[in-house]
């Protein structure tokens, strides 16, 4: 019987491999500048978790959520996003300390949503994300914002826009949907069944929908800019003025919304104009004032984003932007003979990892040709041949496979005499 990977999910192998651990190293180095300290949250939670954070009404708790009951009967859901775990741990583990916040995280991590499978969106997906929490503060807007643009600078994408703007506090966002429910009712038959349901439950996430009428429509009707109070006007102003300090180029885009229901003020995103326009967002993220309090935690503000690894791999793979190998480690092959004394070959073995060097025993080798060739074959720098008159000399024999200069050297200085073969230290 022929046993196949879920639909939606995927092997990760061979070079992608190093285009993640590429972007990963990236950001890693990154948060620490920014000095954010890593969280790993387990990979399910308890259903009500996503639920009451997310939002009932949202199509990923409605339609998307692996959800399941253990065997006590618990529902029990694999995470579809990264804030609401960290917030049920920072509340949890009591990590809100008043004289130290911002309290900065960042997690790296696979989330998952039963979506239909296509290009840039997998069933079980990887993301990047950080969460500050504990201050309100504009800059702070500004800092995270900053990052997520630092992050794909420095990745090396050229072709991206910044988007913001701001879906204001609880009672902006009353009198705004009270206005684009307005608008939305006079052109309700031309929305899709979906946001003809969003349209009772929560009309800004027709913004969001993956039809583009629906899109098109929404844009066309009120903005939520002009239905900002004061204070969330001031604050959004405030963000622009420390971005436009930083240098940062960014877009006001009227017709931004995040789909989750605890989005609160600033939100921003960032775009490739590389990708399909429909599958063209990178990472992006807001404000969520609200919701520590409402996970019974204390009452203070915070804001975090997440951006899609696979999909970040998957541009640079079709812009053929290459990855920055590892720093260059040598890879020896080492090839003994049959029925050879054990302990000789793998004391060197030992003496060589040691040393910081890869290397791999040819366990099956029929004849020095053959092992030669598979050692080229999976990219071997140099080939260690091992045979009686070896072990009588106390020697090893050491072939370099691009030039197939070979070398006999001494077991006790063999480190020291391969690094000044090939000049790598």
């Amino acid at each position: 019987m022929a046993v196949n990977s879920p639909r939606g999910t995927s092997d990760i192998f061979g070079q992608d491999i190093f285009y993640r651990d590429f972007v990963i190293d990236r950001v890693r180095e990154l948060f620490k500048i920014f000095n954010f300290e890593e969280i790993i949250t387990p990979a399910f939670e308890y259903t009500e978790v996503f639920s009451r954070s997310i939002g009932e009404a949202t199509d990923i708790v409605k339609k998307e959520m692996y959800t399941f009951c253990d065997r006590k009967g618990r529902s029990l859901t694999l995470r579809p996003e990264g804030t609401a775990a960290v917030v049920r741990a920072v509340i949890e583990k009591k990590m809100l300390d008043s004289k130290s916040l911002p309290l900065r995280l960042f997690y790296i991590g696979n989330m998952f949503r039963y979506e239909r499978p296509q290009k840039g969106r997998m069933r079980e997906f990887w993301q990047v994300g950080v969460e500050a929490l504990g201050r309100k503060d504009p800059l702070i807007d500004a800092e995270i914002i900053w990052l997520l643009n630092e992050i794909f600078t420095r990745i090396g994408f050229r072709n991206l826009v910044l988007n913001i703007n701001s879906m204001g506090c609880g009672k902006c966002r009353e009198k705004y949907t009270e206005k684009l429910k307005e608008y939305l009712g006079e052109v309700f038959n031309s929305l899709c069944t979906d946001c003809q349901r969003r349209f009772a439950e929560n009309p800004l996430r027709i913004f969001d929908c993956k039809i583009d009428n629906c899109r098109k429509i929404a844009a066309k009707g009120p903005k939520i800019s002009d239905f900002l109070c004061g204070e969330c006007s001031d604050h959004f102003m405030e963000v622009r003025s420390a971005l436009t300090g930083l240098s940062i180029r960014y877009t006001i885009a009227d017709d931004l919304v995040r789909g989750f229901d605890y989005y609160t003020g600033t939100i921003f995103e960032i775009n490739s104009k590389d990708l399909e326009s429909a599958q063209n967002a990178l990472g992006g993220g807001g404000r969520y004032d609200n919701l520590l309090s409402e996970f019974g935690g204390p009452d203070m503000p915070a804001i975090g984003f997440a951006l899609g690894l696979d999909r970040t791999v998957m541009l640079m793979k079709e812009l053929g932007m290459q990855y920055i190998p590892a720093e260059k480690r040598l890879k020896i092959y080492i090839l003994p003979a049959a029925g050879l004394d054990k302990p000789y070959f793998i004391n060197i073995l030992k003496v060589l990892r040691d040393a910081g060097m890869t290397c791999d025993i040819d366990y099956g080798m029929n004849s020095i040709g053959a092992g030669i060739k598979r050692a080229s074959k999976k990219g071997f720098d140099l080939a260690l041949i091992i045979g009686e008159d070896e072990i009588e000399k106390g020697t090893v024999a050491v072939k370099e496979l691009k030039s197939y200069r070979q070398y006999d050297l001494g077991c006790k200085d063999v480190v020291e005499k391969i690094m000044e073969i090939t000049g790598v230290k």
